[in-house]
């Protein structure tokens, strides 16, 4: 066995495991383009809700599990859309109490 084979592997540089020294990609989309994103999706969850509820009614659908399980995806996400909502408003309000 030979340990000569190592040196071969260069030098260990602590920083580039933590990112250090290194550039960061750029984000691909910003955060005006996410909170869009989000929303359409909720959007989308509640429409697919919505088409269950109205296939459960008209008897197409005959699993009720399936359309409950619908329902809580579009609720949740939809009290998920709300709290980050809230939550940039109260950053807003935040900022606009400053006093410069």
């Amino acid at each position: 066995m030979s340990i000569g084979s190592i040196k071969s592997l260069g030098s260990i540089n602590p920083g580039a495991a933590y990112g250090v020294g290194r550039a960061t990609a750029k984000p691909t989309a910003n955060f005006a383009d996410q909170l869009q994103k989000a929303i359409r999706e909720v959007d989308n969850l509640q429409a697919g809700r919505d088409q269950m509820v109205e296939g459960m009614v008209s008897g197409e659908v005959t699993e009720v599990h399936d359309v409950m399980i619908a329902a809580k995806e579009a609720q949740l996400a939809f009290e998920l859309l709300l709290e980050v909502r809230n939550k940039l408003l109260e950053g807003y309000q935040e900022i606009m109490r400053l006093q410069v």
